[in-house]
């Protein structure tokens, strides 16, 4: 078995992956406006993916990244753990971890929010491309999802899940704002296309939201460095897009990363109308409620179980 396969084709194949080398990252935490450092450190399988808070007493640091920990938070995927201790604004690492089929990792992070970097995966993805992946001694499990689960907010905003064979991802979303308008993407998770098609899709706002948000305490660390920013049909930011369609990218983006809170790859199909963190992660938090509804398979082999599902190993080492 190598331990180690070429650039971009780390999702599809059946084996455990972690970091070969450590990958730094740092910048502005996107709400706080506080300067952040991390590293994402390699990991043995069945580990999942962890944060440290470097900044908090060694017993308590751990937050494990798995829809049990999500809870609601405005603007962000936001977890805690079993003494109160929150990481938020983890939804463009944890796509760009799906998105490159990276299964174990420890984070280490000096704050209680990501960086936002330049606001998409992108700098993720590089810093993950010069550390290297490698094979472990273990196969993946996946969830595969057996019926239909869905979920809808009383805004009208609605997602399911729906068995497939591979994860999709088909999103629609509704902007009164002509810049953005209404936009559709469909999205096929496969070797190669997180970085081609989602990675360099960046997070985004209208500007009269802005002050509305930083007086909430929000944004604090926002600019035209890390979000597209619309007003009245316009886009804001010097040399306007990156890619087609960057909005509706970006909420696919930041799906996948809330969809890889069930802690272990899926497959099925998402659809959603205007998606956001709150509906995703109820979405995710639905399925794994039903028992009925998936059945979690090793990668090369017909067993599986649904009754006893939480996540690979993961409880035992939370505090590890």
């Amino acid at each position: 078995m190598p331990d180690t396969l070429s650039y971009n084709m780390f999702v599809e194949q059946p084996f455990q992956t972690t970091v070969r080398q450590i990958a730094h990252l740092e910048g502005i935490g996107l709400h706080s406006g506080r300067f952040v450092r991390m590293a994402i450190c390699p990991a043995p399988a069945n580990s999942g993916i962890k944060f440290r808070r470097m900044d908090i007493d060694g017993q308590l640091q751990t937050v494990i990244a798995h829809a049990s920990y999500a809870e609601r938070a405005r603007l962000c995927t936001r977890i805690v753990n079993s003494e109160g201790i929150t990481l938020e604004t983890i939804e463009h690492l944890m796509a760009a971890f799906a998105g490159v089929g990276l299964d174990n990792a420890i984070i280490e992070i000096d704050a209680s929010e990501a960086p936002i970097l330049d606001g998409s995966s992108q700098p993720v993805l590089d810093a993950l491309y010069n550390a290297g992946l490698e094979i472990l001694p273990a196969r993946r499990k996946y969830m595969i999802v057996t019926k239909p689960v869905g979920v809808q907010l009383d805004c009208g905003a609605w997602a399911r899940l729906e068995p497939a064979d591979q994860l999709q991802i088909d999103v629609k979303i509704e902007f009164d704002d002509s810049a953005i308008g209404n936009q559709s993407f469909s999205y096929s998770h496969s070797d190669g296309s997180f970085a081609a098609e989602l990675a360099p899709a960046r997070t985004f706002c209208q500007l009269r939201d802005v002050e509305l948000m930083q007086n909430a305490g929000l944004a604090l660390g926002g600019s035209l460095n890390n979000a597209i920013v619309v007003d009245n049909g316009k886009i804001l930011n010097e040399g306007g897009l990156r890619i087609e369609r960057e909005f509706v990218r970006h909420k696919v983006l930041d799906c996948l990363g809330d969809l890889f809170l069930i802690g272990v790859p899926v497959k099925a199909k998402m659809t959603a109308l205007r998606p956001g963190h709150t509906l995703s992660t109820k979405l995710v938090q639905t399925l794994l409620n039903d028992p009925t509804a998936y059945k979690v398979i090793e990668a090369g082999s017909e067993h599986s179980r649904s009754d006893s599902f939480a996540m690979p190993e993961l409880a035992a080492a939370a505090m590890a």
